[in-house]
């Protein structure tokens, strides 16, 4: 994957929870239960030949369920032919007891990317929009610093804009301009901003509300009348109640405890949409049929292969792939495969289409557990349906993550790390386990990145435990801001800084939903913000990220008695908190 940070990354897939609901523990010994709906796939009425995929995938998602610690899940599969099955498992509230049907309302988060795109590509065959013109063009009001050509809606659409990434221009500050951290096309960098610019775009075009627009140009075509094409409390009652990490400050274990997130409306292009499973299997039949519909076409056969074009390089969740317009697009086997994901403050989702073989999956889950996406159900759903079409023998399911995960290379953390004031960390290796060994008790240590590692002790809890390498072999290991190195280190130990970084040091805290806490950190002489190291660029700016050209920015300033007391990310600001 990219190392742009992101909201994803940065805030490490954190969702921001708020007081609520505990979800007990006791959730994952719960059982999961699938509700389906009669399949009425006009090529297969009975849909009996499936029948055998259907029972393996309701199998795999009861335990994947119960190893991630997900309350409920909603699941659509499509044919070129229309709906095969929707099912629905778990929970949408679990304090009242009510399970999950396949009419209730899930958030599809930036899926709704795609909607979005999808409308604006409607007007561009309607003479109104071209994306090659600047995006001033429609938003002549729309001011952003930069000396690089001005962004096109084509970058925009691409994710190529050199915007930051941000959650909603609402929380800009008033008058605040927007920014650029590289030439327009030069790279992917994943922008909320962009495609919140590209629902005000149609708006402008359509001189409509963008939900009455995107409900017009795509849900009507499609039947989708369950659909709502932004989220407010009008639709609240048919929502599926969602959840979150319990602690928004720390590192989230897998099945760990988990609360009611809080509600918010969302209107913004971002991420919208909030749809159920009969409705998604309608948009999925429409991306598997080349944009046709039942109903007729919603966009061209030649607009959707413009739709559908790979627009630039950019890896899916670690797999080689383009972005298009609003859809991840990859070619592996003679096979095109469509897919996007969505992250909202409670919900996650997934969306798959193999357009070769004409099927397609839809997944989502009313939690956010820190980056989490049931990409791994959507995908073994794909390669149930295909191997069942093909005649062949249906795949294993996936391999399932224990709580502990396996560590194939725990031996390469193995040994003992020290801190300049004598601490010691003792790790020990046991086959595919790796064990910290802390007053007197043996800790499994789970995976959550390439060398980072979340403990579950009281004494670790509020950082992840993070080694680094030199020539590949682990010489360091950080806990927050405390620095170890075991007997292979050989770089120095002391090191210079500008001493008014002392003051930038410190816990941070916005009252939004997305984002929560961020804990600004120095380690060897270096800043950082949740792991992510921070280049300055002026006194008391700094990019956020390791590549040169990224476009996140972070400020401290307000300064009291040699401490910042607030911190502006990507624009939106944050309070410096009282606890460490």
């Amino acid at each position: 994957m990219s190392q742009h940070i992101s909201r994803r990354t940065l805030l490490r897939g954190a969702i921001k929870s708020a007081v609520g609901l505990a979800i007990s523990r006791q959730l994952n010994a719960v059982p999961i239960r699938g509700f389906a709906i009669a399949p009425f796939n006009a090529a297969d009425p009975d849909g009996a030949r499936f029948q055998p995929a259907f029972a393996r995938l309701d199998e795999f998602i009861a335990a994947h369920m119960r190893n991630m610690g997900a309350p409920g899940m909603t699941l659509a599969l499509a044919t070129r032919d229309g709906l095969l099955r929707t099912s629905a498992y778990g929970f949408a509230d679990t304090k009242a007891g009510v399970r999950v049907q396949p009419e209730t309302l899930f958030e599809i988060g930036s899926i709704s990317k795609s909607f979005v795109a999808l409308s604006l590509m409607q007007t561009r065959e309607e003479g109104k929009f071209d994306p090659a013109k600047p995006i001033t063009t429609y938003l002549p009001w729309l001011k952003i610093e930069s000396n690089f050509a001005p962004i096109t809606g084509h970058h925009l659409l691409s994710h190529t804009s050199g915007l930051p990434d941000g959650v909603a221009l609402g929380l800009l500050d008033e008058g605040q301009p927007l920014w650029t951290g590289y030439a327009p096309g030069d790279h992917f960098s994943y922008s909320n901003y962009g495609y919140d610019l590209l629902g005000m775009t149609l708006e402008a075009i359509d001189k409509q509300p963008m939900g009455a627009v995107i409900r017009r140009r795509v849900l009507d075509p499609l039947g989708m009348s369950a659909t709502e094409p932004i989220i407010t409390n009008a639709a609240r009652s048919r929502m599926a109640i969602g959840y979150g990490p319990m602690f928004d400050d720390r590192p989230f274990p897998r099945r760990g405890p988990l609360a009611e997130a809080p509600w918010i409306e969302v209107s913004d292009g971002a991420g919208s949409v909030a749809s159920t499973a009969i409705d998604m299997s309608s948009y999925l039949t429409m991306l598997i049929n080349r944009g046709k519909a039942k109903r007729g076409r919603v966009i061209s056969e030649e607009t959707f292969t413009r739709f559908i074009t790979p627009a630039t390089k950019a890896p899916f969740r670690g797999e080689d792939a383009n972005y298009a317009y609003g859809l991840w697009v990859s070619d592996v086997d003679g096979h095109t495969y469509l897919r996007h994901t969505g992250g909202m403050v409670a919900f996650s989702s997934a969306l798959h289409v193999d357009l070769q073989s004409g099927i397609g999956a839809f997944a989502s889950v009313n939690a956010n557990l820190q980056g989490y996406r049931p990409v791994l159900v959507a995908r073994y759903a794909l390669d149930l349906l295909r191997a069942t079409q093909d005649e062949k023998d249906l795949p294993a399911m996936p391999a399932m993550l224990s709580p502990a995960d396996e560590i194939q290379n725990a031996n390469d953390y193995a040994g003992t790390f020290t801190s300049s004031d004598g601490k010691k960390l003792t790790l020990v290796a046991e086959g595919t386990k790796l064990l910290l060994i802390h007053g007197g008790k043996r800790i499994a240590l789970e995976r959550v990145g390439r060398d980072d590692f979340i403990v579950k002790h009281p004494d670790f809890e509020m950082f992840t435990l993070d080694f680094g390498r030199d020539q590949n072999a682990v010489v360091e290991a950080f806990h927050g801001a405390e620095w170890f190195t075991n007997d292979r280190y050989s770089g120095p130990k002391t090191f210079s800084y500008p001493q008014e970084w002392n003051g930038y040091v410190g816990h941070y805290r916005n009252d939004s939903a997305w984002f929560g806490s961020v804990r600004a950190l120095l380690r060897k002489g270096k800043l950082t913000l949740d792991g992510a190291p921070l280049t300055p660029l002026e006194p008391g700016v700094f990019r956020v990220g390791a590549e040169n050209w990224s476009p996140e920015r972070v400020s401290f300033y307000h300064v009291i008695e040699g401490r910042a007391l607030y911190m502006k990310l990507s624009g939106v600001e944050f309070y410096r908190t009282g606890t460490p």
